[in-house]
């Protein structure tokens, strides 16, 4: 039986004093903990090695529900002693914790098989009752004081990076970006960064109907000084799972940005975020070259004209992996040329391959949506039924309705 159907979570967490705490993300703690007494105890005689950690009595099932609406600690200590099938929870668990999060199990059965499967889907140690301060430390201790440039084993992959550049101004891969962004945050419940790479003429704030915070240059300048800390800043929050990075630079001046501190801005979003949607320039500088280079996914956004279908070819030739998994193509505004535009069958015979989706023409919809700063998306329509088909894409994941406890509250 799950102990959260035995043991209710204590009024007051337990807080134990931090030493030599490494930092991490705003709003994000070190270590947590979802236990029972006896466990609850040992951690609290180990917190001068362990730091500062906030203990919770219930197991996995209490862990899960806990999290789906807070942010994720760095390292998560969970129970599953006497749960039926603990590697389902442990994925249960995983969909609902953030990137960068690391996982110790312990429970009551002492099977090798157990073990390599929990290590198999991601799970740091596995830890035998009856816990120890010795067992805890040992398998804890070094992961939680590792170097933040060591890469630990993390039961969620680190998040995808999307990117979205458009073959000619116009296109709408803008308006693309920002409403796939704000699905994936609003209807399937990941932490998204929406990053508007084109510092002057970016206009991902404006479909939101926000001032960018300011900063985004000078991170992008110093990419040696890039990290979580720096980034929570000068993010713009768009809900509590939607962040903005974008800038508003005077015109003229001359922006340049080091191809080098995409690496670090990928490095840094990837640890934190389910998912980093990026709305490149289609200018072919080398840092915008680079941020579609490292993507995972690449989206490039076409209408039905041939100087458009030329352009997605040739952009997509630019990079040596041109699998249908790293470059798909959008059909934006389908239906906007009338007659003239191109059939399926010659935008296909110009790409050799299928685009992966098509987004009708709505200017009713989006016209006063982009002059009121209001999301197109959140409004049922064609557009949203295209925009949760690329989510899924990108995510794999379907909409999933009245999915437990879980997903109301998170």
């Amino acid at each position: 039986m799950d102990t959260l159907a035995t043991v209710e979570i204590t009024a007051a967490p337990s807080v134990v004093p931090l030493h030599n705490e490494t930092p991490v993300a705003a709003g994000r703690l070190p270590l947590m903990a979802f236990v029972d007494a006896e466990s609850e105890r040992v951690l609290q005689e180990a917190s001068g090695l362990l730091g500062r950690c906030v203990i919770m009595r219930g197991g996995i099932a209490k862990a899960a529900e806990y999290l789906a609406a807070q942010r994720s600690p760095n390292l998560l200590i969970v129970d599953i002693s006497g749960v039926d099938m603990p590697l389902q929870q442990i994925q249960t668990l995983a969909d609902v914790c953030e990137p960068g999060t690391s996982v110790v199990a312990i429970g009551n059965q002492n099977d090798v098989a157990l073990y390599r499967d929990l290590v198999e889907i991601g799970v740091s140690n596995y830890i035998v009752k009856p816990l120890t301060r010795e067992l805890l430390v040992k398998a804890v201790a070094p992961q939680h004081h590792a170097k933040t440039t060591e890469i630990s084993r993390s039961i969620s992959k680190l998040g995808k990076v999307v990117a979205l550049t458009g073959t000619r101004g116009g296109v709408g891969a803008t308006t693309l970006a920002a409403n796939l962004a704000w699905h994936l945050a609003n209807k399937q419940s990941r932490r998204v960064a929406l990053v508007d790479l084109d510092l002057q003429h970016g206009d991902c704030s404006m479909l939101f109907n926000i001032t960018p915070t300011g900063g985004f240059r000078d991170a992008l300048s110093n990419p040696l000084r890039l990290d979580h800390l720096l980034l929570d800043r000068i993010m713009t929050n768009i809900g509590d799972r939607l962040f903005l990075l974008s800038s508003e630079e005077p015109l003229q001046e001359d922006i340049r940005i080091n191809a080098a501190a995409i690496d670090s801005l990928y490095a840094v979003l990837r640890s934190q975020f389910h998912h980093v949607v990026v709305d490149v320039p289609r200018i072919q500088a080398p840092a915008y070259r680079r941020a579609l280079e490292m993507a995972d996914r690449r989206m490039i956004v076409v209408d039905q004209t041939m100087r458009s279908m030329r352009d997605a070819a040739r952009i997509a030739r630019l990079f040596e992996d041109v699998s249908e998994q790293r470059n798909t193509f959008v059909i934006n505004r389908v239906g906007e040329a009338g007659n003239n535009g191109l059939t399926m069958k010659d935008i296909q015979d110009v790409l050799q391959t299928k685009p992966s989706s098509l987004v009708p023409f709505l200017p009713k919809l989006m016209t006063p949506a982009a002059h009121h700063g209001e999301i197109a998306a959140s409004k049922r329509s064609k557009f949203a039924t295209a925009i949760a088909t690329l989510a899924v894409q990108v995510s794999g994941r379907k909409q999933r309705r009245g999915w437990s406890l879980l997903r109301r509250r998170g």
